[in-house]
């Protein structure tokens, strides 16, 4: 145990830690505390003395109490050990130490204000220069980093931090733009795409892109068995003309093609080393420096194709219950100069997706019912819900699409009405099993619901959805209902061939055999269009299905709410609400004191 560790644990076991007050206690009674040997306790109070950080007066005779006075400022003390625990990422240990109860009122009162510190944009001291930060807080861990089976908006951001692809759609022109590739064609029967790789791109171990990686890359998919294979399926074989240019050959025409190779699934990995989630090798602007239960820690890549990152290093905390989810962008305390601009602002950013209740028709139960599912889109009315959520951050959806569902039409309905379609139905008074998504917000969207449904004799039990039980087949067998949520990416079309098709998907999961099979049949016509509109026409289709048998029910859309300096440059924004770290930079930085 370190000194100072071993000093704070005594301070937690003594009643008094005023500096210069002097208080009676015996070795015994340190020795106790501090979990060592009287004669240890005599060495370490010795070395403490040494140091500066107290006074032993030992007592000799009888009636005669040893003492203990403390000399160092307990505040400062905790305040340099606090900052230590979050420098060497011990994030954890950090947070438990703020939320000790032995803690005074004002020394938790320091701790947090140098916790409140260390979010947004910092500056650090680097061994030659300053270092520019971005820390993040976030409230839970990463269900995965692999591109082979990211399926989490924020994952799929930080890996493309990481990892890039042979090219990426273009949301502002709703075009397909090269990446690492630089140019591409097909052949007039598109059942053959050459790809020609851009020259010098180099992987973060050094080594430089070639084709065998991209190779390397779509066989890992099929090896897998990733939820994104059915993206590659088609490719009938890989032509290497040379180390930069390959062609894909396919079994059938797909207009499609390029919409696949720019998927997230489609991260280019080096064939050279062994994949591991705590050490991610790509050619993006930014490297993994450190992966743990902790933290991600991402920096800036020197070596970068493009232009090098701006922001030095990014760091991505797991805390908790610790911070607000729209504290992203701030800056540190600054000096406000006359007539300067120094109101924070807030960025608003409507998520292209919404939350939806899925039924399971994989497992048998009156939710096949359709008077029954019916009723249940009575009794969870959007517009009344929304309202109690909140008009600001929540509107009622009625497509998977905020600007499609602003069209539509959604009235809300009686009760009564519910009641009048539960009693059509098969339900005879059972208890249906319905996941939910955990947190505050679904905490009082579950209260809501089973509130509604008790009010029309329908009986339901509500299931935390956890990362483990999603990730196994548990809600699989034994959900009836799920409230989930889907944001879809830059590529809307691609995202909406995600969501049926991708086997981690709750619409994927809970649709049965037949469902699936007319899903598919639509989405292989789509997949030979060539003319985007026709494609969007046909997609939308597939979701007016959806939306007339009450496969799933629509519920709310999200607006994700982030605060941010007006110092702050180079906003890009993506589908998922998050920010292009490698074009952010602060304007007049100023240094953390």
């Amino acid at each position: 145990m370190k000194s100072e560790e071993h000093f704070m644990q005594m301070l937690f076991g003594l009643s008094d830690w005023e500096t210069n007050h002097e208080q009676s206690i015996s070795i015994e009674a340190l020795s106790e505390i501090l979990c060592c040997t009287p004669r240890n306790v005599k060495l370490i109070l010795r070395k403490w003395e040494n140091e500066g950080l107290l006074r032993w007066k030992a007592g000799v005779g009888r009636g005669n109490h040893s003492t203990l006075t403390i000399l160092c400022d307990t505040a400062h003390f905790f305040r340099s050990c606090f900052k230590r625990l979050l420098s060497e990422g011990k994030i954890k240990e950090a947070i438990e130490l703020i939320q000790n109860k032995k803690l005074p009122p004002r020394i938790k009162h320091s701790l947090q204000e140098t916790w409140d510190s260390q979010f947004g944009f910092v500056s650090e001291e680097g061994k030659t220069a300053s270092l520019d930060v971005l820390r993040i807080p976030r409230s839970r861990g990463f269900s995965s980093l692999d591109p082979a089976f990211v399926s989490v908006a924020a994952e799929s951001h930080f890996l493309y931090q990481m990892c890039h692809r042979l090219v990426f759609y273009e949301q502002e022109t709703q075009t397909i733009l090269p990446e690492l590739a630089h140019a591409w064609e097909s052949n007039e029967e598109q059942t053959a795409w050459t790809f020609y790789l851009r020259k010098g791109v180099r992987f973060h171990h050094g080594r430089i892109l070639t084709g065998r990686d991209v190779e390397f890359t779509v066989q890992r998919l099929i090896d897998l068995d990733s939820p994104y294979r059915w993206q590659v399926d088609d490719i009938e074989r890989i032509e290497h003309q040379s180390e930069r240019i390959l062609t894909f050959h396919l079994r059938q025409p797909n207009s499609f093609f390029l919409h696949f190779m720019g998927s997230m699934a489609m991260s280019i990995l080096p064939y050279d080393l062994p994949f591991s989630e705590k050490a991610v090798v790509g050619t993006g602007p930014f490297r993994m420096a450190e992966y743990t239960d902790e933290r991600l820690v991402l920096e800036a890549f020197d070596d970068y194709y493009r232009k090098r990152a701006l922001l030095d290093r990014v760091e991505i905390w797991i805390v908790a219950g610790r911070h607000s989810s729209n504290q992203l962008y701030q800056l540190p305390e600054r000096e406000i100069k006359p007539g300067a601009g120094n109101k924070e602002e807030d960025l608003v950013f409507e998520e292209t997706g919404c939350h939806y209740i899925a039924f399971n028709f994989r497992r048998p139960g009156v939710h096949h019912d359709f008077a029954f599912r019916q009723a249940m889109q009575i009794v969870v009315d959007r517009n009344q819900l929304v309202g109690k959520l909140g008009e600001y951050a929540f509107s009622s959806a009625g497509s998977f699409l905020p600007k499609k569902s602003r069209s539509m039409s959604l009235p809300s309905s009686d009760l009564e009405e519910a009641v009048s379609w539960l009693r059509r139905s098969t339900y005879k008074g059972e208890t249906l099993t319905l996941f939910i998504s955990e947190g505050k917000l679904f905490d009082v969207v579950g209260k809501w619901i089973k509130r509604r449904c008790s009010q029309i004799g329908l009986e339901i039990t509500f299931v935390p959805v956890t990362k483990a039980n999603y990730l196994s087949d548990l809600m699989d067998r034994e959900a009836d209902m799920a409230i989930m949520g889907e944001v879809l990416q830059s590529d809307v079309e691609l995202g909406l061939f995600e969501l049926y098709k991708n086997k981690s998907t709750i619409v994927y999961r809970f649709m049965n055999d037949e469902m699936r099979e007319v899903v598919d049949k639509k989405l292989s016509a789509v997949m030979r269009m060539s003319d985007r509109e026709k494609r969007m026409d046909a997609l939308m289709e597939i979701e007016e299905i959806f939306r007339q048998d009450l496969w799933i029910l629509f519920i709310f859309h999200v607006k994700r709410i982030d605060r941010y300096d007006p110092a702050l440059q180079g906003f890009v924004a993506n589908s998922f609400g998050w920010l292009d770290f490698s074009k952010l930079w602060v304007k007049s930085f100023v240094t953390l004191l």
